[in-house]
């Protein structure tokens, strides 16, 4: 299963680039994981018009593949049930992505367009801190999935 996270933000701080990697290294083998990094828009008249340009390069990566968004409106799901549609993802798509926004959230034609919008929490998140949770609830996904004892109810 080919995972990849597009994420529109900075360079990620040391201290979280190593929990994230921590947790990379630990998922399945079956599980390959690819991170894009696009630098945030720097100059834009509107929020909206910032979000439409971030959203071009996104769907550059994205091309046709599909997509899921991270959102502060998204479903929130228990980590049972993300591990169920997770599964369920593996089972009909060979990839699937994740796309995290800016500061500023994501194009309303995005959203619209994707597989599904997830939010992690009813908390606003430290953009940064969204990779390193997401990448959590995807080791605890696949543990889920296989059996391993390290998500306990």
């Amino acid at each position: 299963m080919k995972i990849r996270i597009i994420s529109v933000g900075n360079k990620i701080d040391t201290w979280l680039y190593g929990g994230i990697k921590n947790y990379e290294k630990k998922l399945p083998n079956y599980v390959n994981i690819e991170w894009i990094e696009i630098k945030p828009e720097k100059k834009f008249s509107s929020i909206e018009k910032k979000k439409k340009e971030e959203a071009i390069k996104i769907k550059n990566f994205i091309k046709e593949s599909l997509y899921v968004c991270l959102d502060e409106h998204g479903n929130t799901f228990s980590s049972i049930d993300f591990s169920s549609i997770l599964g369920k993802w593996m089972q009909n798509f060979p990839s699937i992505t994740f796309v995290i926004g800016g500061a500023d959230g994501l194009d309303a034609d995005l959203l619209k367009g994707s597989l599904g919008n997830i939010s992690l929490s009813k908390m606003t998140l430290p953009h940064q801190s969204v990779k390193l949770i997401l990448i959590e609830q995807l080791f605890r996904a696949f543990s889920i999935l296989d059996n391993h004892p390290y998500h306990r109810n």
